[in-house]
């Protein structure tokens, strides 16, 4: 017994250790409730996971099935690498899948070079617009593959990182590429994914790895059991394979997703509002019974605003919300 109480002693300060000398975040995929977190706002250098959002930048403004030769915006590339060169041509296609499977930074350079309109810092521009826009407060991004030069590396949180996973894992070619195990290129070259999640852990669904000397290991993975869709993100948390396997379990273990509203119409006081689909909420079971449904309907505004409230969040979806015209009727006709 005293072997078997040290063993889980030992285990406990190692998991605590961990957390203290990086910062990490647990979310729900499906709603972003933030299920365990420790220095999840604390600004890092976070390497290569910042591919996570020149991918995302260019699936929404690049064009997927895009060919194109390359020039010299690829000679000076260093670190981890695919190995094109300048008069090679290639396809954005496999451009996205050598830079998130085997971490190509000169495939992230002629990603944005050709998105960028001939201009990578354009392209970075972009990608700091698109940081505004969902919301990460504290991200900071000098060039499109994450390298730490100087003083211009890239610099997030674990809860920007797992804000722009969460929003990332709705795209589907996007979905498609982190999901893949192997890839060859048209030309020949055949890349494994660096995520070993995608082997190891049955519910991972995909990742990005990343690693310099200033950031240590970075990890952004996602799982999904049944309907329910977990994030994790890890800066400078040594061991992250089995830091994120761990925590995806325990969620697995105390979370459950609870449908509140049903798709479909609702009426609220003769107004009617459309749900397109179901609103729902991920919650942890211990929180469960403590948390509050609302629908609040604001006749001046015309909007009818669905809220649960629980001990560790709160989610709103506000529906445009219509009184159909009062109809007159006189025996058996009505207009």
């Amino acid at each position: 017994m005293k072997k078997i109480a040290v063993f889980f002693l030992t285990l406990s300060l190692f998991w605590t250790s961990v957390a203290a000398e990086g910062s990490y975040i647990v979310i729900s995929g499906n709603d972003g409730n933030v299920l365990e977190a420790e220095n999840e706002h604390e600004v890092r250098s976070i390497a290569s996971i910042s591919k996570i959002m020149t991918a995302v930048v260019a699936l929404e403004n690049g064009d997927y099935i895009d060919q194109w030769i390359i020039g010299d915006e690829v000679t000076n590339v260093t670190g981890s690498m695919i190995w094109i060169a300048k008069g090679q041509q290639v396809s954005m296609r496999s451009l996205l899948y050598g830079m998130m499977l085997k971490s190509g930074n000169d495939a992230a350079v002629a990603i944005a070079h050709r998105v960028g309109g001939g201009s990578v810092e354009r392209f970075v521009k972009m990608m700091n617009e698109k940081a505004a826009e969902l919301g990460m407060k504290d991200t900071e991004f000098h060039n499109p593959n994450g390298m730490d030069v100087e003083e211009e590396g890239n610099y997030s949180t674990a809860y920007d990182m797992a804000l722009l996973m969460q929003y990332a894992m709705t795209i589907p070619q996007f979905r498609e590429i982190v999901a893949t195990q192997y890839y060859t290129s048209e030309w020949g070259s055949r890349w494994k994914n660096s995520n070993k999640l995608l082997n190891n852990f049955e519910f991972c669904t995909g990742g990005k790895t990343g690693f310099t000397n200033r950031a240590g290991e970075t990890l952004v993975t996602a799982a999904q059991n049944g309907q329910l869709e977990y994030i994790v993100v890890t800066l400078a948390v040594p061991d992250r394979w089995t830091f994120h396997e761990q925590k995806y379990r325990r969620a697995m273990e105390t979370c459950e997703l609870i449908t509140l509203q049903p798709a479909g119409k609702i009426e609220q006081e003769g107004y009617y509002a459309q749900l397109g689909e179901p609103f729902e909420v991920v919650v942890k079971k211990e929180d469960a019974g403590q948390g509050q449904y609302t629908m609040t309907l604001d006749k001046t505004k015309n909007e009818l605003t669905l809220c649960w409230t629980d001990p560790s969040h709160t989610v709103v979806k506000t529906l445009a919300a219509v009184k159909p015209p009062r109809r007159f009727c006189f025996w058996r006709w009505c207009v």
